[in-house]
């Protein structure tokens, strides 16, 4: 049977969320079993509220689900209620403990492994990794994997294939691409022509490329496959990108950029990738300083590192020039 929800899942999985929300939305059932029908239209629900997540739209999703009393439902409620706190978080200690908080319950929700809560495991090890915590979010996705059985069930195992992911950024993230590529192959088993397998084996080349220069070719290779499959995203392109760059080709890098702030002006990943090439490629000063500004004024994980490492280098200036 064919799934309603492809072209959906492969727009999440490239980060297309207004696509995502647009084919979800039109998407109906023929099935005249009620048990189906239901599972179809909370399937449907999840995965708007998954995309509007996605575009920063975490407090329309809690209004939305108010009423909702399915666990899955319910988990994700309190995953956009996490992802709005997330997004407001400051140094502020009480904040700091709502956020906890809130980790807690979706943690709480997936302690017991069994088919219908995978989809909770999942938002569950995904808030774990927002947070930092690799090695939560590594062992929870594994123990689910490892608990279930191996299954032909095609909804668990497109959730499967998502634990594997959030397995294989958790190790990139530990710096360990070897144990990642080893999540890969279990996603090829599980399915080798799925989309979030192919992005996940090209995020993992890219990584392996320090030491062999054609894992970036296969990475290049892995997201023009994307590209044909599911079109241009951000996310795909600025992959892309980061891909040409490591093969030395500044110039496509650049133009793929460029093509990448015609679909999102703002994108602060973008912005940082354009510094970088226009460093390379020697541009004038000022259109480096340009972007870099750009990516810093946008909140996200690089300016957050950024502004960071620029207080620091500061505070060691500050600290070199009191000993003159």
């Amino acid at each position: 049977m064919a799934d309603p929800f492809y072209d959906v899942r492969n727009a999440i999985a490239i980060g297309n969320y207004h696509q995502a929300v647009a084919e979800a939305s039109g998407v109906k059932t023929n099935s005249r079993k009620e048990v189906e029908v239901a599972a179809f239209h909370e399937e449907k629900e999840v995965l708007i509220a998954m995309a509007q997540v996605g575009l920063g739209q975490g407090e329309a999703v809690i209004a939305q689900l108010k009423t909702a009393t399915r666990p899955v439902l319910l988990a994700v409620r309190e995953w956009a209620t996490f992802c709005v706190m997330l997004k407001s978080r400051s140094d502020n200690l009480q904040e700091d403990q709502l956020l906890s908080s809130q980790l807690k319950k979706l943690t709480d929700a997936a302690e017991e492994v069994n088919d219908a809560n995978t989809q909770i495991a999942v938002l569950a090890a995904a808030a774990l990794l927002s947070t930092g915590d690799r090695a939560g979010a590594l062992r929870l996705a594994k123990r689910w994997l490892n608990e279930q059985k191996k299954t032909q069930i095609p909804n668990l195992i497109r959730l499967h294939l998502d634990l594997h992911a959030i397995a294989v950024e958790a190790l990139l993230r530990m710096g360990r691409p070897d144990l990642a590529r080893s999540e890969v192959k279990d996603m090829e088993q599980l399915d080798e022509e799925s989309v979030l397998t192919l992005v996940c084996s090209g995020i993992t080349s890219l990584y392996e490329g320090v030491k062999s220069r054609d894992e970036y070719e296969k990475a290049l290779q892995r997201f023009k496959e994307v590209s044909m499959l599911c079109g241009q995203s951000v996310f795909i392109s600025n992959l892309t990108a980061l891909a040409h760059m490591q093969l030395g080709d500044h110039p496509t890098a650049e133009r793929v950029l460029h093509d990448v702030l015609a679909m999102k002006s703002g994108d602060p990943d973008t912005a940082a990738n354009l510094a970088v090439v226009s460093a390379y490629l020697d541009k004038a000063s000022d259109a480096t300083s340009r972007y870099t500004q750009q990516a810093v004024a946008t909140s996200g994980a690089w300016s957050h590192s950024y502004n960071k490492v620029s207080s620091a280098f500061d505070e060691a200036v500050d600290q070199f020039k009191a000993t003159l």
